[in-house]
């Protein structure tokens, strides 16, 4: 956790040059729909199972319509494969660490602002459980230990609203999109997988803004 906000702070001091700045914590929740792997030997579904999220954000209003932030977001995300009445669990974990802008309807006065959000950055997907040889379907594919890294675009909207004149809440969802995994999920050879991932998070964030006055 704490190495992804050091990275996140980097990011900011680097791109970010405004002096309102704003400093908070991210929780929330994530669903990844799943993948189909098509095999010789049959097919199955596979992903990340459903799972919370928390983090940080750190970022700044620009001006009035216009903002901008880095954020690091740590998703539990165990891996699964499925086909009939037999199914793995395996744990596993993802990471987040993105750039983004934010576009907002309202003046950066208003309480009540609701935004669209665009970035990308990268995302680290690593597959935590026991490997095993008789693991169910390896006839299809194979949920491993190890670790991957991905570029990844999100897309999102929200509201923000001030509940006091430092303090924020801002509701949120957001589409992570990526490349699927090759490594954590291994199809066997011949077989196919969806090329691209989306992992759907749902937030709810609690900020500090601070710095130059409205």
């Amino acid at each position: 956790m704490w190495k992804g906000f050091c990275l996140v702070l980097v990011l900011a001091a680097g791109t970010v040059r405004a002096q309102q700045w704003e400093v908070g914590a991210v929780g929330g929740y994530g669903f990844t729909p799943s993948l189909t792997v098509k095999a010789p030997s049959g097919s199955a579904s596979t992903g990340f199972n459903n799972g919370a999220a928390y983090g940080a954000l750190f970022g700044n209003d620009s001006n009035e319509h216009w903002s901008g932030e880095a954020r690091y977001l740590y998703r539990y995300s165990d891996l699964n494969l499925s086909s009939g009445s037999t199914s793995v669990n395996f744990a596993g974990h993802t990471q987040f660490i993105t750039a983004d802008v934010l576009g907002h309807l309202t003046r950066r006065s208003s309480r009540i602002r609701p935004f669209f959000s665009v970035g990308g950055g990268l995302k680290i997907i690593t597959g935590t459980g026991a490997e095993s040889a008789a693991q169910p379907l390896g006839n299809i594919a194979a949920l491993t230990n190890t670790m991957e890294f991905h570029p990844v675009g999100d897309v999102g909207a929200g509201i923000k609203m001030a509940l006091s004149r430092n303090v924020r809440l801002r509701l949120e969802v957001r589409d992570y999109i990526s490349p699927s995994p090759s490594k954590v999920i291994t199809p066997v050879p011949g077989a196919t997988m969806g090329a691209w991932m989306n992992d759907i998070q749902a937030m709810v964030s609690l900020s500090y803004a601070f710095g130059n006055e409205r």
